[in-house]
């Protein structure tokens, strides 16, 4: 696979309740940051929500690959991939900010969804051109 570039970073305020009693961040929470920064990247590139459409995860993994600590500085950096007909593939990674060691890469597939429809629907134009706006390069899938 070919070396992703990450657009988007977003730093993660570490919380007490993340961490255990010897101060490892559980591996739950890097979930949750990595939520907190997709939601933020969306926003920023589809403007998504709208109250009509909505995205959601219908895939996700992760692969942890060093401890983080409650004392540590942490970001996620988030990059779209690909995009299919109604989905897209999401890769994110959480990094140290000072060091940049990658601690945890996170895949994520999401599907596009009509609200009011109760159903998942084909990517809006603008959002696909958006995103590959936003990254630099087509992203869309290849037949």
């Amino acid at each position: 696979m070919e070396e992703i570039e990450y657009h988007h970073s977003f730093p993660i305020q570490l919380r007490f309740t993340d961490a255990d009693q010897f101060g490892h961040i559980n591996n739950t929470a890097y979930f949750q940051y990595y939520d907190t920064a997709k939601i933020d990247y969306i926003r920023k590139v589809c403007g998504i929500p709208d109250g009509k459409y909505a995205i959601f995860a219908v895939h996700v993994e992760a692969d942890f690959r060093a401890q983080v600590f409650s004392t540590d500085h942490v970001a996620v950096e988030t990059a779209i991939v690909e995009v299919g007909k109604k989905s897209f593939t999401l890769l994110q990674r959480l990094i140290d900010i000072k060091t940049h060691e990658i601690k945890c890469v996170g895949k994520t597939i999401m599907v596009a969804f009509d609200l009011e429809k109760n159903s998942s629907i084909p990517m809006r134009e603008e959002w696909v051109e958006a995103i590959c706006k936003y990254e630099g390069r087509d992203v869309r899938r290849k037949k």
